[in-house]
């Protein structure tokens, strides 16, 4: 069941932080340090620091939010979390277990939150419940939070500009070049990018998640046309496959 749908529009080119080809860094914290990046920066929390709990990694919402750029706000009666980043409103009803997208989608969201020091901590799943892409390795005990716009800003821009390698390294993915595209999927970048034209960045994306995947539908802007991609990640946030939606 598809669990968030989320419209961002941007103007973008490429991004000197982020995720991709321009690698997030690797912390490799000490025996119970978890290290937290969000969009490519690690998150600076002392003195409220995530933390391990069981087999998930506890978050501070306010300063990981923050670091996404959400606006958060609670309001007491009727106990209620709301997060608000360009267009859009996510509103969580702690009581109700309930969190709602856009004031039109509303989720179960049933996971244990923790007060410390009358500041609230969620589990990693929660960010993947509002459709951001997520993942933990728990060797280096690192969590990496990205947001759709900047998951397909960093993957176009390795695309358009040639850059396989990092795109593989990065993502598990490997584009054959020189090869006609079969059933959808982009393997001829060069052919694609010589008729387009100049690259002008990601016009808009729009996410998507389940248990066992996300979706990032997106549309890059060239200087002679539009192309719909749809980018199909695993929970560990490596690509399971490119698509041109026709």
């Amino acid at each position: 069941m598809i669990k968030m749908a989320a419209v961002v529009v941007l103007g973008v080119l490429f991004l000197t932080n982020g995720f991709g080809g321009f690698a997030a860094p690797t912390v490799w914290a000490d025996s119970g340090q978890v290290s937290v990046i969000l969009n490519g920066k690690l998150l600076e929390t002392d003195p409220h620091s995530a933390y391990n709990k069981g087999s998930t990694v506890m978050i501070p919402l306010r300063e990981a939010s923050n670091a996404l750029k959400y606006t958060t706000t609670y309001q007491k009666s009727p106990e209620t979390i709301t997060l608000t980043r360009i267009n859009e409103i996510i509103k969580w009803k702690l009581n109700e277990h309930l969190v709602s997208i856009n004031n039109a989608q509303e989720l179960v969201f049933k996971d244990d939150f923790e007060f410390r020091q009358d500041h609230i901590y969620v589990p990693i799943s929660f960010f993947k419940t509002i459709g951001l892409v997520t993942s933990y390795d728990g060797e280096s005990n690192q969590v990496e939070v990205y947001t759709p716009e900047v998951t397909a800003s960093v993957i176009a821009g390795l695309l358009v500009g040639g850059k396989y390698n990092e795109l593989s390294e990065r993502y598990h993915y490997d584009v054959v070049v020189n090869k006609p595209s079969s059933n959808g999927v982009l393997e001829d970048w060069k052919q694609i990018t010589v008729k387009a034209g100049n690259y002008h960045g990601i016009k808009s994306t729009k996410s998507s998640y389940n248990e066992d995947q996300f979706s990032i539908r997106c549309v890059l802007d060239f200087a002679e046309t539009e192309i719909p991609l749809e980018i199909i990640l695993n929970t560990s946030g490596k690509i399971i496959e490119l698509r041109e939606m026709l």
